[in-house]
């Protein structure tokens, strides 16, 4: 009886510990379905990740379109992350502070930020084919100008 059960609390150990660890993960499959709609448009997308730090803690890619307009994209373990991150941008997009760590932000175009699951998504520029094409996949932008 003893080795039932100690039989069994090893496999409850282990099936948490396994569940645990597949929570902290970042899932990608919003990302893939983000490439693919935007390629359903008609963009050519070349993908970059992005090692420094920025803003945002989510780990972020950079996508390029058709070889001249990039898109940062910040992925999260989850959407309640995100929607923390997200919180913490100012309205107009410059600023961004969490209550430890303030930042102002100079961008050389307005930012236009996106929510869509597990992920934000900055445009800083002034297409309006791709500021369109942006608000018809995922809705008006939260921060921004």
């Amino acid at each position: 009886m003893r080795n039932i059960m100690f039989s069994m609390l090893c496999i409850i150990i282990s099936l948490l510990t396994l569940t645990l660890i597949g929570c902290n993960r970042t899932s990608y499959d919003a990302y893939e379905k983000l490439v693919g709609k935007l390629e359903s448009l008609g963009y050519t997308i070349e993908v970059e990740d992005v090692e420094e730090n920025t803003i945002l803690v989510g780990k972020q890619k950079r996508l390029t379109l058709n070889k001249s307009e990039r898109i940062s994209v910040y992925l999260y373990e989850n959407s309640n992350k995100m929607e923390k991150d997200a919180s913490y941008v100012s309205d107009d997009g410059f600023s961004y502070y969490n209550g430890k760590k303030g930042v102002c932000v100079d961008w050389v175009a307005s930012p236009h930020f996106y929510k869509w699951e597990n992920m934000i998504i900055l445009y800083v520029g002034e297409n309006s084919e791709i500021i369109n094409a942006l608000e018809e996949l995922f809705g008006p932008q939260f921060a921004g100008l």
